[in-house]
């Protein structure tokens, strides 16, 4: 039976972990050494928060490519939308880190969008990267996003991680600590529930309990 709160089929959910551990399996298991998590909950994450558009690249794009491709989120800028963290929209980064580094990230966006079948629009999404990088850490970390570290899964990974071993440091709790990843409230709790399911399918693959 479908559950229509995941943005994946389990079917999907498998392909997409293959995917993963077919690229990635070595990094993986280093990243995970000395920790409470699990290549499956890495995948699982993956399976939330991108694998809904970048399965349908896999016939036509390498693994490097989707790497760069993984450019989404339009929150702020989007007819409907609207977002709290930095940046609220467009013109909130643009006032502070200028215009040429935004028409770069603009044009970032405009690649994966068009990769998509979409037009061009004058937005930089929030989003970076097979884990989802956000946006809000250019205030910290702007050398990422300047450098286009969503590239490489080496710096993708690593963020994941440090952001996963502080949220288990904060919580002592696998599950909450995949919460707070997402953030908090209803929206955080769905996330974890999803990334639990699609852990299930994850393990299969990764031949984990």
């Amino acid at each position: 039976m479908a559950d229509d709160s995941l943005p994946i089929s389990h079917a999907q959910a498998h392909r997409a972990a293959q995917w993963m551990v077919d690229n990635f399996d070595e990094k993986l298991a280093t990243a995970i050494k000395g920790t409470v998590f699990k290549k499956k909950h890495l995948c699982a994450i993956v399976c939330q928060e991108t694998a809904y558009v970048w399965l349908g690249w896999l016939k036509k794009l390498d693994a490097p490519q989707i790497l760069g491709r993984c450019v989404f989120d339009a929150s702020g800028d989007a007819s409907g939308t609207s977002r709290s963290a930095f940046p609220k929209n467009t013109a909130a980064f643009e006032e502070k880190f200028g215009k040429d580094f935004t028409t770069e990230l603009i044009d970032e966006a405009n690649a994966t969008r068009k990769l998509r079948g979409y037009g061009d629009k004058k937005w930089v999404y929030k989003g970076y990267g097979l884990f989802q990088y956000d946006l809000q850490a250019v205030l910290t970390d702007e050398a990422f996003f300047r450098d286009k570290k969503w590239y490489s899964f080496d710096a993708c990974l690593a963020n994941a991680m440090s952001e996963l071993k502080k949220k288990y440091a904060a919580t002592g709790d696998i599950w909450k600590a995949i919460k707070a990843y997402n953030g908090s409230g209803p929206k955080a709790d769905q996330y974890m529930k999803n990334v639990k399911a699609f852990t299930k399918d994850c393990a299969a693959v990764t031949g984990e309990q």
